[in-house]
């Protein structure tokens, strides 16, 4: 599955613009693998900024610039297609010797680096020799004394004084949300990759729901959801690694991974994987024998309030319509407790799979295609269990695609 760029640098214009920026500066690594298609290596794992730096300038016609690991850089300008990448050393130490003739060892290793030219390599990166990398590259493109933006939601609190301290001239504001209204827009590849991810997903749930017994553990049902989701993918025809997540609660506990399952348990399986750094996320809920008629209410009521906040789910309406429709259609039904505060959320490329913007009571964000939206409706009663409904839908230009075919009744396991 190749992977392309999926950075629209004509919207990245636009926003810019509006922002009245001359140039962002991604920084969190999910923000490099979106603007460039490749992976920001090992360095990023800390999670702390001086990494790797991608600048993006405003004018979409400017190329970018990237700062990355000198053991990431040639598999980086491959997969990126950036030709201006200035590198820096970090702890792992690559000789290039293909090119050098046939001989000695010792002697082909010497004349790649000559002993004058060996130095002390860094614990893991050195944030001063980054951070003064990206002063000389902003210098050299012309944007020493522009307004930029870098990504503040991300920015370690202890690294924040290194941007103006290296780059006192340039005006730096938060584009954390810029970034985000970047990423809410999926091209045709991520949506593929998040397709993928959920119908492997839709199958591991649906094998551990097959699985659901008296004494069956959340343990032995995520196991289980694991393997058959790694099936299907390869079913599907991806060779690649296939990262199960997300948790199974069993009994009344209604948070946690629960007991060993007893009949009349409520199961929840709000379960996902992940396909090349993007995440699915869905959900459904089981029951081991007939449910209460407590549970029964419960559930029902929430089916019916989240089919409800569906119609409104179109491209065009404000997120929080969905929100208020939802939440409205479970309070009519005698539920004037209930209180959630979203219902659900973007996804893509992510650590933490729910992603802005979120189907919430103050969120204005109008649904675009190109989307791809979890949208969800739990309910965790502790006595009774944990209760939840969540779909994700790919949103087009005048409807919603759900990735998942699986039921959305409450599953009766005997």
């Amino acid at each position: 599955m190749a992977f392309l760029r999926p950075l629209n640098r004509q919207r990245a214009q636009g926003l810019m613009d509006q922002e009245g920026l001359d140039g962002i500066v991604l920084i969190q690594p999910e923000s490099i693998v979106y603007g460039t298609g490749a992976r920001p290596g090992s360095a990023a794992g800390w999670r702390r900024a001086g990494a790797v730096f991608v600048i993006v300038p405003a004018d979409e016609r400017e190329p970018l610039t990237a700062i990355v690991g000198d053991f990431y850089a040639e598999e980086f300008r491959a997969v990126s297609g950036i030709d201006d990448i200035v590198t820096f050393p970090v702890w792992v130490d690559l000789i290039d010797i293909s090119k050098i003739p046939y001989g000695r060892l010792t002697e082909r290793l010497s004349a790649a680096r000559p002993p004058e030219q060996v130095c002390p390599r860094p614990a893991n990166f050195d944030r001063r020799q980054t951070f003064a990398l990206l002063a000389e590259a902003l210098g050299r493109r012309g944007l020493s004394t522009a307004r930029l933006g870098t990504e503040h939601a991300f920015l370690p609190v202890a690294d924040q004084a290194c941007f103006t301290e290296a780059c006192p001239d340039v005006r730096w504001s938060d584009a954390s949300r810029l970034v985000s209204r970047l990423r809410m827009i999926k091209t045709a590849e991520e949506i593929e990759r998040l397709k993928l991810a959920a119908q492997a997903a839709e199958a591991g749930t649906a094998a551990a729901i097959d699985h659901i017994r008296p004494d069956c553990t959340a343990d032995d049902l995520f196991a289980i959801f694991r393997t058959a989701s790694q099936q299907r993918a390869a079913e599907l025809g991806y060779k690649g690694a296939v990262l199960a997540n997300g948790a199974i609660t069993i009994g009344p506990g209604a948070t946690g991974k629960g007991r060993a399952a007893e009949r009349g348990d409520i199961i929840r399986l709000d379960l996902g994987c992940v396909v090349e750094g993007y995440t699915s996320d869905c959900a459904r809920t089981a029951v081991l024998g007939p449910p209460s008629p407590d549970q029964q209410a419960i559930y029902d009521d929430l089916h019916h309030a989240f089919e409800i906040g569906l119609e409104r789910l179109r491209p065009g309406v404000p997120l929080r319509e969905v929100h208020a429709t939802a939440m409205e259609a479970m309070h009519a039904r005698g539920f004037d407790m209930y209180c959630r505060g979203h219902f659900g959320h973007g996804l893509g490329a992510s650590v933490f799979v729910e992603e802005w913007p979120f189907i919430a009571a103050d969120e204005a964000t109008e649904i675009e295609a190109g989307m791809v939206l979890a949208y969800e409706l739990p309910w965790y009663v502790r006595g009774l269990g944990a209760f939840m409904l969540e779909d994700q839908f790919i949103v087009g230009a005048q409807s919603v695609e759900a990735c998942w075919r699986l039921s959305r009744k409450i599953a009766i396991c005997d």
